[in-house]
């Protein structure tokens, strides 16, 4: 089996599906050797979460993965621990973007043109995936193999233009048509090409084998392209994907499907292909049966959401959404009052063509329309996809489909209670609570230092405070991102450093009681129990500056761990994070 994964890519954006101005000549010929899939859908609209519900067969919010760059849940199961006792050798080239990676055991090649930049590294330069498909058909042919192609295109920063006139482009209606935008759309649309040439690549390395023929060859997307109204959204410009897969002997030659498909269906699906068992603990189910012809339908909806990235300027504007198989779309905005605001208008600038949605918008109905949609979002929204495929009319204050929205705000309530995400843990998500001069973190929460403005939060002395209960039992108080971590455990508070040492008060009568932790730029440390000095130490070194990683409270990011980093085993209350002066709420 192989998976060409690509990354940042519409549907609508290549020959298959109705694009006559982008030459996608492989991508073509899979769908003219097998199926075509119409109503494919991400789980989320953004890499990681996108990408781990797809190999762990579960929704965001119930493999821990919904906020960009973050871990899944300790424990985790994914596609390698599946198909590995199936026999199989189970292959990642290029980008991974999940995490950790104990989670994800794949065998991992083609590191370099898996890393973000430079952009020349997109493409395998090396061809570290054509040399492994040679060398296993070569070494031992009978072995099955997994092998997830996974390159950063076209993902931004994208391909200096050279194919293509921008200004002869027919631009997409979801774009507003500025001189800027075409040149971003002719450099997206290059790096499509980019990303065709490297499949072909990877077709021709298969053919050369001797094994095409014994072979799923799958192709699809994580999530839309960059583009407003597209990737970090749940439109459907940001979660449905292109789904091309060939499987002689088992798929007709170019057949069309419009079965609802969820990429967290992948898992199960190639679980299903390699002759093992149903998991009926994942939320995706095995789509084989479509693929092989004996039924047309398969999901009767698919959801899908957006947690949005946990950088620090970002207003945090999660939304959750189903599609139906009779092509309505509901989504439902947590935060219809704060801005929406991603990379392409607060990083990138997207090739810079924002700002030139931004100046047009002052004289131009539709850029105004376009830049209002992409920035204000309303509490619900429903969109007929059948005649209105760019989501542009919202139906849900039409009278007319007031029993629809009803039906369908029912299903996503049903859902939600399904994965067990309240629409408290929705509104609240995974970031920290600011204050003026110090933020807390809620127990089994964590936060990323891309939350963080580390010219703002840059304490020369740092205050960790809080209530602690059942510290005889106790374990992990908090990780400050890879600098250290405290613990509360049998009885004693210390602190373990990233080389694993460890400083530990004696052993202390009380069982409850006041934490306080004062932690000066030059190593110093203190900690105080109920108001008595329990442990002092130099450490010699400034451990108080936010680092990469998590802050937490109560857990490790990602991790189970037994003994004094164990997830905490009692209450911590209000631990509150403080930056040189003990601070309250303002």
């Amino acid at each position: 089996m192989i998976i060409f994964l690509a990354d940042d890519l519409n549907q609508q954006d290549i020959g298959a599906y109705g694009n006559r101005e982008v030459k996608t000549p492989y991508m073509d010929q899979l769908a003219r050797e097998g199926m075509r899939f119409t109503n494919a859908y991400a789980a989320s609209s953004m890499c990681t979460p996108s990408r781990s519900a797809m190999f762990t067969g579960l929704y965001p919010f119930r493999n821990g993965a919904q906020m960009n760059h973050f871990t899944v849940r300790a424990g985790i199961k994914s596609l390698p621990h599946y198909l590995q006792q199936q026999g199989y050798r189970v292959i990642i080239s290029g980008k991974i973007h999940m995490a950790p990676l104990n989670n994800f055991p794949f065998e991992h090649i083609g590191k370099e043109f898996g890393q973000y930049s430079p952009v020349e590294n997109r493409l395998d330069r090396k061809k570290e995936t054509v040399q492994a498909i040679e060398q296993h058909f070569n070494r031992d042919p009978e072995q099955p193999i997994c092998l997830v192609v996974a390159p950063w295109v076209p993902h931004v920063p994208w391909f200096p233009n050279r194919d293509f006139n921008p200004s002869q482009l027919k631009l997409p209606g979801y774009l507003a048509d500025t001189k800027e935008t075409r040149q971003a759309l002719a450099a997206y649309y290059q790096s499509i090409g980019e990303a065709d040439k490297m499949l072909g690549e990877v077709m021709q390395a298969l053919d050369r084998s001797g094994q095409s023929q014994n072979t799923m060859f799958m192709f699809l997307a994580d999530q839309g392209a960059q583009f407003p109204g597209a990737k970090w959204t749940v439109y459907d410009q940001g979660i449905r994907v292109p789904l091309l897969v060939r499987w002689p002997g088992h798929i007709k030659k170019c057949t069309t499907s419009d079965a609802l498909i969820s990429l967290v269906d992948l898992t199960p699906t190639l679980i299903d292909i390699a002759g093992g068992r149903e998991r009926k603990e994942l939320d995706g189910r095995s789509f084989k049966q479509v693929l092989t012809g004996k039924t047309t339908k398969h999901n009767p909806y698919i959801f899908a959401e957006t947690s949005m990235e946990p950088h620090f300027w970002y207003n945090y504007t999660p939304a959750r959404s189903v599609v139906t198989a009779d092509g309505f779309h509901y989504i439902r905005n947590y935060h219809p009052g704060l801005r929406f605001i991603t990379h392409i208008d607060q990083v990138e600038r997207n090739e810079f063509y924002f700002d030139s949605w931004m100046a047009k918008a002052r004289t131009d109905a539709k850029a105004k329309f376009l830049l209002d949609r992409y920035s204000y979002r309303p509490p619900e929204e429903l969109f007929n996809l059948n005649n209105d495929r760019l989501s542009f009319n919202n139906l849900a204050a039409n009278a007319a489909f007031d029993q629809k929205l009803k039906e369908l705000s029912a299903t996503l309530d049903q859902e939600l209670k399904r994965q067990g995400e309240t629409e408290a843990m929705i509104r609240e998500g995974t970031l920290p609570q600011f204050f003026d001069n110090s933020y807390t973190v809620v127990q089994k929460g964590s936060a990323m230092d891309l939350s963080f403005n580390r010219q703002r939060w840059n304490p020369d002395l740092l205050h960790i405070t809080g209530y602690l209960e059942d510290i005889h039992k106790g374990g992990i108080v908090c990780s400050y991102f890879n600098n250290f971590r405290l613990f509360a455990y049998n009885s004693k508070i210390g602190i373990q450093l990233s080389d694993s040492s460890i400083k530990e008060s004696a052993l202390l009568k009380d069982t409850a009681g006041h934490l306080w932790l004062q932690l000066s730029d030059d190593g110093n440390l203190s900690i105080q129990f109920n108001n008595h000095p329990v442990l002092t130490a130099s450490l010699g070194k400034d451990l108080t500056k936010i680092g990469n990683g998590f802050v937490t409270c109560g857990i490790l990011q990602g991790q189970e761990l037994s003994g004094r980093l164990q997830s905490y085993q009692g209450r911590i209350s209000d631990l509150r994070f403080s930056m040189n002066e003990l601070a309250g709420a303002p």
